[in-house]
């Protein structure tokens, strides 16, 4: 998967590729094609795919990569610009559209979609999101060279340092997916990025990021060492554990939400 850029300054080809890998759920299928898009563009921010500052490609350009027509691409990005997380700027040579903002869920946001999920469907969601996981942990220790390992520490590094619980999304689902990368394996990639973008937006509630940042970030240097010295069965077993405690997290405050609301009525 190449790192290159279309231009400089833009997104890379690799992040293009990538963003064309976010699939719909049963609210992407039921829209148009311009929220369609809107939406594969949106949950690219969200998972830290692409980032404030960077230029898009011309739109002709970007609706080849995305297979849709320069209308519906207009009309995506319209959407975008309202939202404040696409700014296109116009003359000169810095000309184009340009993410502008990040995707920020509250804590009544996360909760409100947390609790209206069905407890099969997240639970379905974290089991996939583990034996995914433990697959790329596997594969990855088999084949990552020095580089995908340091440029999986880097991004731990960034989880680490990340400021406020939208920062510590992106930063999270960013590491997750590179898993796969650095397991070498397109659809791998593209499994754990539509898992991220089905499962960020439920993630790291402020309550979560107190008792789990520091816990998750010594678990993520665990993983990295052990893919780093080629450790398949110790990889696996990590990346199994770290997702399963984080999945019993997550279904835990599911049913707390549940159990507080019929409570109240």
């Amino acid at each position: 998967m190449s790192e290159r850029t279309l231009d400089e300054g833009m997104v890379s080809v690799r992040a293009l590729e990538m963003v064309t890998q976010i699939r719909g759920t049963e609210e992407f299928d039921a829209s148009s094609r311009a929220d369609h898009v809107s939406k594969q563009l949106e949950a690219a921010i969200g998972i830290g795919i692409l980032n404030s500052g960077e230029r898009l490609p011309p739109e002709p350009v970007l609706a080849e990569h995305l297979s849709v027509s320069p209308l519906t691409l207009r009309q995506a990005l319209a959407v975008l610009r309202t939202k404040g997380l696409v700014e296109t700027r116009r003359g000169g040579r810095s000309s184009g559209s340009f993410i502008s903002g990040q995707i920020d869920v509250s804590d009544i946001q996360l909760g409100a979609r947390l609790k209206n999920l069905r407890t099969a469907e997240l639970r379905d969601l974290v089991d996939l999101a583990t034996i995914a996981a433990r697959g790329a942990a596997r594969m990855a220790a088999l084949r990552a060279d020095s580089q995908d390992i340091l440029r999986i520490s880097v991004l731990n590094e960034r989880f680490a340092a990340a400021s406020g619980t939208a920062e510590l999304r992106r930063a999270d689902s960013r590491l997750h997916i590179s898993l796969g990368v650095a397991a070498q394996s397109r659809k791998l990639t593209a499994l754990l990025i539509q898992i991220q973008a089905e499962l960020a937006p439920l993630s790291w509630s402020g309550q979560d990021t107190d008792v789990r940042r520091e816990a998750a970030f010594k678990e993520h240097q665990v993983l990295i060492a052990a893919m780093g010295r080629g450790d398949a069965e110790e990889a696996e077993a990590l990346a199994a554990a770290h997702f399963e405690e984080e999945g019993v997290l997550l279904i835990d405050r599911h049913l707390a939400l549940l159990t507080a609301e019929s409570e109240t009525t």
